[in-house]
């Protein structure tokens, strides 16, 4: 398995085979750099848009006509419009895993484990204006070493240093239903 890198001002990765023709890498290229819609092809006059093809075809839409076709593309929270293919595709991932042995991983040779991010503490920083890598008690700058996710290791150093276990906050008590106001009478009394 090989990778090859697309030659494009934006450079992307592709998992597979080399290209064996320098057409199929520049049609690649042109695919993944593609804008959904391209400008030079779109006129409006009045309420009508008119969309050019590459075949010269013009197709002309009402404005929100346009404008719902063009939303259409955009996923719904959560939905996700990622499609994986080849290598990195369900099917294949699922064929190399039945090829593993038991309780194994996949492991790529190339891949350098991931660098810890420091976003996360600019953001606070910013935010709060307390900078959260900072030493309490030197002042000095801290670096990032690791991520503790092991919920047991984390338990057994907030235990020697002396920190109270998390617990979750108090429920929030229901609210009493406000009084219903009086009935309004029937008779007028202006009269």
């Amino acid at each position: 398995m090989s990778s090859t890198r697309l030659s494009s001002p934006k450079s992307a990765e592709r998992l597979g085979e080399p290209f064996q023709d320098s057409e199929s890498e520049r049609f690649v290229a042109r695919y993944v750099e593609r804008g959904p819609v391209s400008l030079e092809k779109l006129s409006i006059q009045d309420d009508i848009v008119t969309y050019t093809t590459k075949d010269d075809t013009a197709h002309e839409f009402d404005a929100l006509e346009f404008l719902a076709l063009l939303s259409s593309h955009i996923p719904n929270t959560y939905e996700s419009l990622t499609r994986y293919y080849g290598h990195h595709s369900c099917r294949a991932r699922g064929e190399r895993k039945k090829l593993l042995p038991e309780g194994g991983q996949e492991t790529t040779p190339d891949e350098a484990p991931p660098k810890p991010s420091s976003t996360w503490a600019a953001c606070i920083k910013h935010i709060y204006e307390v900078d959260p890598l900072e030493c309490q008690k030197c002042k000095g700058q801290m670096r990032i070493i690791a991520f503790l996710q092991d919920s047991r290791a984390i338990e057994n150093i907030m235990d020697s240093l002396g920190i109270p276990h998390f617990r979750a906050p108090p429920a929030i008590p229901k609210q009493i239903a406000a009084p219903e106001p009086d009935p309004i009478p029937d008779y007028d009394i202006f009269e």
